[in-house]
């Protein structure tokens, strides 16, 4: 019979062949296992860059605030050191590191011309927008990159809006003592450099830097802050100086002597405001009648004038100020005495719309105003309180909507019932010369976006 050899040879070809497949096999799994670990090297090598970048944006951002910080208007004066060529209303550019003499309407014509190094081989570039007639936020773009890389891949861009924190952050702002009865609903954030009682519902957080009493009633998640150590954990300028305040009546004045609305009638008790919605309000030079208080007995009042609301939003007097109606504008008013409530205060477009009342001393709701009260306002009573004249229970309803700062306590039991209000839009938007914490600012945006040239 014939030997098997043909099949000896097959199954060593075989075996031939599957060698061949195998070597081929590993040779090709060796290929892309080295292009995987190439990619993956690249990956991460762009993963640091990128994140390096960002790094070097938010150190851009933190640079400029903290030159916001030693001076809230520097950039009306300057232009920042890695800031991009500014081109001024007027047609001029002014370079970065130079000082800055036009209005707060400028361009970047150069796009990213000018980078500030840092020490780990990155750069930053900045463009501002500053505070305008509808919000008081300046608006800062900073792009980080590797040193001179063009690569818009490598850029990373962070937005951020900040703001000097404000007063007008909380509903209410004690120097003092402060008390809320049982019937009281609060939706606002409170703080008070003394103690806070509080027996009726708070739906924001209560800063109580003297301490706490009260059975209140937390809602949305409100916590109570409770003493000085509490405070401090969270708010790291407390307690807060309410005399770096006090100045803010002076620069109302000054601005309203200066292109402003400034009130004079050394006969008269009072000066009867009232806001129209076309923008423009009535002002009255009025007398006590019979000898009553302004804000206890309706006063007698002359002709009226028509102002229209001021471009720099300063409206002041040496006596004291009547204020109600309808606002369309951003403006403060102030009196070197009283400001008093006659009547109802609401805006044509809140949001855009935002009034300012700043008193020497009290801030009062007349005994003549209606017997349901509803007004909205930014208020700083800078030496006495916020008050009803009586507290007869005379009236229903008080719904206020705004901010209010006093150096003392408040009293508003003329009405029955008493409704407090935080206006989320004094975030974005403070009246004009309404004064700003100290060393302090609030970011009211911070993301990324796409890097341009």
């Amino acid at each position: 019979m014939p030997r098997p050899r043909i099949r000896v040879r097959d199954e060593a070809g075989q075996a031939l062949v599957l060698m061949i497949f195998i070597v081929s096999f590993l040779t090709a799994v060796s290929v892309t296992m080295s292009g995987v670990v190439v990619n993956e090297q690249k990956n991460a090598q762009q993963a640091v860059t990128v994140q390096t970048a960002f790094q070097a944006a938010e150190a851009g951002i933190d640079n400029y605030t903290s030159k916001l910080v030693e001076d809230p208007l520097y950039y009306s004066h300057q232009v920042a050191a890695a800031e991009s060529t500014r081109r001024a209303s007027n047609g001029t550019l002014v370079a970065a590191g130079s000082a800055w003499s036009y209005d707060l309407n400028w361009t970047y014509p150069n796009g990213k011309n000018t980078w500030q190094p840092l020490t780990n081989g990155y750069q930053y570039n900045l463009e501002i927008v500053p505070p305008s007639a509808t919000t008081s936020a300046i608006t800062i773009l900073s792009t980080g990159r590797p040193t001179g890389d063009a690569n818009l891949s490598d850029w990373r861009s962070v937005q951020t809006q900040i703001r000097p924190a404000s007063l007008a952050d909380f509903y209410r702002f004690v120097n003092g003592n402060v008390s809320f009865g049982s019937t009281t609903t609060t939706n606002g954030q409170i703080y008070a450099n003394g103690t806070v009682t509080h027996d009726g519902t708070a739906t924001a957080n209560i800063y109580a830097y003297g301490g706490f009493s009260g059975n209140v009633t937390l809602q949305n998640g409100a916590t109570v802050y409770n003493g000085s150590a509490a405070v401090k954990s969270v708010m790291a300028n407390a307690p807060i100086s309410f005399s770096s305040f006090l100045s803010s009546l002076t620069n109302i004045q000054n601005a309203a002597q200066n292109g402003g609305v400034y009130l004079n009638n050394v006969n008269a008790a009072a000066w009867w405001l009232v806001f129209n919605s076309n923008g423009t309000f009535t002002a009255q030079s009025c007398t006590q009648t019979s000898g009553n208080d302004v804000a206890a007995v309706t006063p007698t009042c002359g002709t009226a004038t028509t102002y229209s609301v001021p471009v720099n939003g300063a409206v002041y007097s040496p006596q004291t100020i009547i204020v109600s109606g309808q606002v369309h504008g951003r403006v403060t008013v102030a009196s070197n005495t009283n400001v008093d409530v006659s009547g109802n205060i609401s805006y044509v477009t809140p949001g855009q719309d935002v009034l300012g009342i700043v008193a020497a001393t009290n801030v009062v709701v007349c005994q003549y105003a209606p017997t349901n009260l509803m007004w909205t306002a930014a208020v700083l009573a800078q030496s006495g309180t916020w008050e009803t004249y009586s507290s007869d229970g005379s009236h229903g309803t008080m719904t206020f909507t705004g901010s209010s700062a006093t150096a003392q306590g408040g009293n508003f039991t003329m009405f029955q019932t008493r409704v407090y209000n935080y206006d989320p839009n004094l975030l974005f938007l403070s009246p004009p010369w309404f004064p700003t914490i100290q060393d302090s600012y609030t970011t009211l945006l911070f993301r990324q976006v796409p890097a341009t040239p």
